[in-house]
């Protein structure tokens, strides 16, 4: 407590040598100099100091979102939802994780009862069309689709409203906890899509288009018409890590196009850290 307290006295000297001192203390301290930098905060009226622990702040998040990706990333499974927690806790370190958890379980589970005597994968996703966009009236974002909340699966869990990346990812997520095989994440022109492929059927799902079916056949006459490639093996798998690259870069647009300057720099820091750290990371859903 000591030591905090004297770093905090020093927040305001300008000598560039003792603000580096002060920012490595802190970041040392990490998550237990959090409350302090914010009482802080409130108990002083100089700006100067004020902005100053802003950036302190901000850098102590950055630097635990960072550990936790990168943490999450050397694991064997990589399963998605912690990382998009983590990459929201970047923009809000308060989230309250184990809520938004415990409301996600509630929605497998009571898919999974809805789907019980459904057989085959392609009853399986009818249902799960029925379910979540009928029952539990998910939509689409229409007005404000690339708003930073679109991209928040978190956020669509609350407003039953998300953009193609929020909702083809929720998608994606439940339908992998019910086991429904057969399918991956794509990418095309800026659309997401869930891939079905078995061997034999091989269609896309668009969770933007409340859950619409698109044949193989109609989706490379629909690219065609758009003059795109339209050899589907051109748009490859999104895995795990590549799919969080991709949240971090839309969030820092978002927040840039919406006048949330900081938040799009935060973003951008965070991207650069993503981008050495994933080196390799490929785009297949095994890597």
């Amino acid at each position: 407590m000591e030591q905090v307290r004297s770093l905090l006295a020093l927040l305001d000297d300008p000598d560039p040598a003792v603000q580096a001192a002060v920012e490595e203390a802190f970041l040392s301290l990490g998550e237990e100099a959090i409350p302090h930098l914010e009482a802080y905060w409130f108990a002083t009226e100089d700006a100067y100091v004020q902005k100053r622990i802003e950036h302190l702040l901000e850098t102590i998040t950055l630097e635990r979102v960072a550990m936790m990706l990168y943490q999450w990333r050397e694991g064997l499974t990589q399963p998605l939802w912690p990382a998009l927690m983590a990459v929201a806790r970047l923009q809000y370190p308060s989230l309250p994780q184990e809520k938004y958890t415990t409301q996600y379980s509630r929605l497998v589970h009571k898919a999974w009862l809805t789907l019980s005597s459904a057989y085959t994968p392609l009853d399986k996703l009818l249902g799960l069309n029925q379910y979540l966009f009928q029952r539990e009236e998910l939509s689409p974002e229409i007005t404000r689709p690339r708003h930073p909340l679109a991209y928040y699966v978190h956020h669509l869990l609350e407003s039953r409203r998300g953009n193609s990346f929020s909702l083809s990812v929720l998608y994606y997520l439940i339908a992998r906890d019910l086991e429904i095989e057969g399918l991956s994440l794509v990418a095309i022109q800026g659309r997401y899509l869930l891939r079905y492929y078995d061997g034999d059927l091989h269609f896309y799902v668009d969770p933007y288009q409340r859950g619409m079916f698109i044949r193989a056949e109609e989706l490379k006459t629909l690219l065609t018409r758009l003059s795109l490639p339209d050899n589907l093996a051109h748009y490859p798998l999104l895995s795990p890590p590549y799919l969080i690259m991709r949240l971090v870069a839309h969030l820092e647009k978002a927040y840039e196009q919406s006048g949330q300057e900081n938040a799009a720099q935060l973003h951008g820091r965070l991207r650069e850290r993503l981008l050495a750290q994933f080196s390799g990371g490929g785009t297949s859903e095994d890597a």
